[in-house]
């Protein structure tokens, strides 16, 4: 019987490297796809939450009287305005440790400013980066006078 014939672009020593090599790169896809998911979950978080300032920013306009322009001592009435519009429409069950960073009033007293802050939440990438990434949302609106 003759000896197995030999494969002659197979060189001593270099068996099962192509599975490492196969390895690494997948392990860089998935890297890769845990990123993109990461920044996809950032963008949506910040759409929520700008939307969610919209919604407080218009509420706490619509709290002044039709009329007047927002006076200094007023500034705790729109804070007031925008956390009751957050927990009436839910905002906290639908953002990650939203808080009101801060509300007031623009100089001419007939804009007011609502600036928002979440956290949006990585589950993939908790072995890599930090649980959450901050996501901060600033909107206006106008006071309508009517006369």
């Amino acid at each position: 019987m003759s000896p197995p014939a030999r494969n002659p672009r197979r060189i001593e020593g270099e068996s099962g490297q192509i599975s490492v090599l196969v390895l690494g790169m997948v392990l860089i896809v998935l890297m890769l796809t845990a990123v993109i998911f990461g920044a996809t979950r950032v963008n949506l978080e910040a759409r929520k939450l700008f939307s969610t300032a919209d919604g407080a920013a218009t509420a706490a306009a619509a709290s002044i009287e039709p009329g007047y322009s927002i006076q200094a001592p007023a500034e705790a009435q729109l804070q007031a305005a925008v956390e009751d519009h957050l927990a009436v429409t839910g905002a906290h069950q639908n953002h990650y440790r939203l808080h009101v960073v801060r509300t007031w009033a623009s100089d001419d007293g007939e804009t007011v400013h609502v600036e928002l802050a979440a956290e949006a939440e990585l589950p993939v990438l908790r072995w890599i980066m930090p649980a959450g990434v901050p996501v901060v949302a600033d909107s206006h609106a106008r006071v309508t006078i009517n006369r």
